[in-house]
């Protein structure tokens, strides 16, 4: 069969549908579906792009807040004892005794305590209310109420802070030397400027042999009841006749007690607590 012209033409227009149709099912639309994949996978990608860099930018903010954070710390633990000074008591007593020899006192005894856990509790007066009702009844204008506020304020904000742990060490020694040089000793474990508690002090002698007394005079002579001399009664028979005038030596007089200071030194019995933490440790936040 010929076809015509016409026929030409509108068997070319079909078969020009045909592969546009046949074209967009097995090419365009599969393509559309993985552009739209790929859409939706950069619009993934992007939202974790700016996730990561909003991380980024808090990078250095944060590494300078840790870095304050470690900073303030170690100015808030330097007025704590060195852990390495009290780790054992060779270390404790070697970090205390050179301020002894630096201070003229010896240390004759010595009694080193093992460190260990301390709850170290705030220090505030405690009141007690026993005239609660009497006040409330007087406290028309609310003056007495807010008088009794205040003085129980600083109690009220101590008592149910929580109290910290801290290592403690007691330091108790028998150290002998002068008042000027227990003195300065003393003056001197205060001046470190560290958490050392000076406990409890005992002096043995508190003039520092000011008060010291020896009598090294020679005895007083025999009274004459002591060297079996007659007394007044019952001697008249034996006394010269009268007008005779022997010489009679009369009793030696016990010499004054001497004062000797041959010492001005004190046995001083002195006990300590020292209080130390552990530093903390410089934070690694140096890229790699």
């Amino acid at each position: 069969m010929k076809l015509n012209y016409r026929d030409k033409v509108i068997l070319g227009i079909i078969l020009a549908i045909v592969i546009a149709v046949l074209g967009f099912v097995f090419m365009i639309k599969p393509k559309n579906e993985e552009i739209k994949t790929d859409e939706e996978t950069l619009k993934a990608k992007q939202t974790e792009q700016a996730e990561l860099e909003t991380k980024i930018a808090r990078i250095e903010p944060l590494k300078k807040s840790i870095e304050e954070t470690y900073e303030e710390t170690a100015k808030m633990t330097e007025d704590f004892v060195d852990i390495e000074d009290i780790s054992s008591t060779e270390k404790l007593d070697k970090f205390l005794r050179e301020y002894a020899e630096e201070c003229g006192v010896r240390i004759d005894e010595l009694n080193v305590a093992y460190p260990k856990e301390k709850v170290l509790k705030y220090y505030y007066l405690e009141y007690e209310d026993l005239i609660s009702n009497m006040r409330e009844s007087a406290d028309l204008n609310g003056m007495y109420s807010l008088a009794y506020d205040s003085l129980m304020a600083e109690q009220n904000a101590l008592k149910d802070r929580t109290a910290e742990t801290l290592i403690q060490t007691q330091y108790g020694i028998r150290v002998t030397g002068t008042r000027e040089a227990v003195w300065k000793y003393m003056k001197t474990i205060e001046d470190l400027k560290k958490s050392i508690l000076i406990d409890e002090v005992d002096i043995a002698d508190y003039s520092f042999g000011a008060n010291t007394v020896e009598d090294t005079a020679s005895e007083p002579a025999e009274t004459p009841e002591e060297a079996g001399e007659p007394t007044d009664e019952g001697a008249e028979a034996e006394n010269p006749a009268e007008g005779e005038n022997p010489e009679v030596p009369a009793p030696a007089e016990a010499p004054a007690p001497i004062t000797i200071s041959n010492s001005d030194t004190s046995s001083v019995e002195i006990v300590m607590s020292l209080y130390s933490v552990y530093d903390m440790q410089k934070p690694d936040i140096e890229e790699e």
